[in-house]
């Protein structure tokens, strides 16, 4: 089951809000944070505890299941789809690149260059390696 507070929506954002929800529900999905056979929220349950439209849940909910992401199960409602490993795979990268063009779209936009961008993503991935290595060492002990 889902719950509400992994959501997060940002009504001021200027990105709809259907596609937060479309994007975070597909993450987890991708991510393994929701396994195949994972029941979703119905429609009122979401609309109501995030405080949006059922209709924006619903144009969610329809394009997951589009992107074969969900199936809709009679009396049921909607559970996570099996996906192929691959495929998957593939749909990670994919998203990732999305990803990485938004941010350097944002960057330019605030006058970051691609050096510093650079630099600061080489800076962030070796402070996060660092603090992966501390956590496998302090489950090692």
């Amino acid at each position: 089951m889902i719950f509400m507070d992994q959501f997060v929506i940002s009504p001021s954002s200027g990105v709809p809000i259907y596609k937060q929800l479309l994007s975070q529900i597909e993450r987890m999905i991708l991510n393994g944070y929701f396994a195949q056979g994972d029941s979703l929220p119905s429609v009122r349950q979401v609309a109501t505890d995030l405080d949006i439209n059922p209709m924006t849940v619903s144009k969610a909910y329809g394009l997951l299941e589009e992107r074969g992401y969900v199936e809709r199960l009679r009396g049921k409602g909607m559970i996570v789809a099996k996906r192929d490993e691959e495929v998957s795979e593939k749909e990670k990268l994919t998203m990732l690149n999305t990803m990485i063009k938004d941010l350097i779209s944002e960057a330019q936009l605030v006058g970051v260059s691609e050096q510093q961008l650079l630099a600061m993503f080489v800076e962030q991935a070796s402070d996060n390696t660092d603090v992966e290595s501390q956590n496998t060492q302090g489950k090692e002990s």
